[in-house]
């Protein structure tokens, strides 16, 4: 089959043949890829900053497919259904996954880095990472539902506890995560304040259903902030970059909430625990989705309160992706068409 192999950290990146997925085990399923998408994860992957992935790896973790196999012992799914799966396969039997925090399962095996992942014609994988998809439903919608959508759900309601009428601030809103964020947000009744450091996509934020949009070019965004909520500042942030969490901290109101999903720059950063501590700000750390919050999302993307915001590649032109995505030369999600 056609892969994309991650043979050495910091190389460029081709499609090549590689052998077939052989073997079913007994709770497995062969899946073809249809779509998959391109997570800033992958880029820090082909860059080692996650030094315990298993080379070569085949990479990928956004995942829309349909099942060609199943094991013997697979019930809920057959042949010709079509799936999404989590970014990951979780054990299924620790603490954290039978009270359906799976998301956090310390034996979870990572697409594209503990395993191989998506950036393939063929995927194998656990009956546990999978859920249906409706026939009406895209592609694209599908394959981010656990990445994208799924865990945005997970961040803003599950972690945040985003309600009705509250202000939220979204960094990195251009990205793949951002746009979605905002109609997400949205979703929730929340009143949104966008920012990015690109101004020519303004409008287009706006007609996402952004609020308020915060033009930063050099990361400083929270006097505009404060002047927006009159010196109160949002009840939530959701930090998809990372950069500097010091101006979300300061765009933040006193008691509220601050939701990290996103670390563009995994290098360490000053923190002032005094404006924490005198603020009562809590920071939430945010992984991914439940499978249960994947299912969630694919309704969201049903029903069209969630659109999908996205570019379309072959897999053939992976090195042109990542490349987009490290230049800025994006808005949304990059997507990989594979069959």
């Amino acid at each position: 089959m056609k892969a994309v192999v991650l043979r050495e950290f910091k190389t460029p990146l081709r499609l090549e043949e590689v052998e077939d997925v052989k073997g079913l085990g007994r709770d497995e399923v062969l899946l073809k890829i249809e779509m998959t998408g391109v997570c800033y994860r992958d880029i820090l992957t082909v860059d080692g900053y996650f030094p315990k992935t298993r080379l070569p790896v085949i990479l990928g973790h956004e995942i829309c497919g349909r099942v060609v196999d199943v094991g013997e012992d697979v019930v809920e799914f057959k042949k010709g259904d079509r799936v999404a799966s989590l970014t990951y396969i979780p054990c299924g039997e620790c603490v954290e996954c039978r009270r359906g925090e799976e998301n956090i399962c310390r034996r979870r095996l990572w697409f594209g880095e503990d395993i191989n992942g998506s950036y393939a014609e063929y995927l194998k994988t656990s009956h546990r990472s999978l859920v249906r998809a409706s026939e009406d439903l895209s592609s694209e919608a599908v394959a981010i539902s656990a990445c994208v959508t799924g865990m945005l759900i997970h961040a803003l309601k599950t972690k945040g506890r985003l309600t009705q009428d509250e202000r939220i601030l979204i960094t990195g809103a251009t990205g793949g995560v951002g746009v979605h964020a905002i109609q997400i947000a949205k979703s929730y009744g929340a009143d949104v304040i966008a920012v990015t450091g690109r101004e020519q996509y303004i409008d287009r934020l706006y007609k996402l259903g952004a609020d308020h949009v915060i033009v930063s070019r050099n990361g400083v965004y929270s006097n505009e902030v404060k002047s927006i909520t009159e010196g109160v500042g949002v009840d939530i942030v959701l930090e998809c970059v990372g950069l500097n969490l010091i101006e979300s901290l300061k765009s933040v109101r006193w008691g509220g909430r601050i939701i990290q999903v996103g670390n563009i720059k995994p290098e360490p950063i000053p923190l002032m625990l005094g404006h924490f501590i005198l603020k009562e700000v809590s920071l939430h750390g945010s992984l991914s989705c439940t499978r249960k919050e994947l299912a969630e999302a694919l309704e969201l993307h049903r029903s069209g309160r969630v659109k999908p915001i996205t570019i379309v590649l072959p897999l053939e032109q992976v090195e042109e992706a990542h490349r987009m995505i490290r230049e800025r030369r994006h808005f949304g999600r990059i997507m990989l068409k594979v069959s």
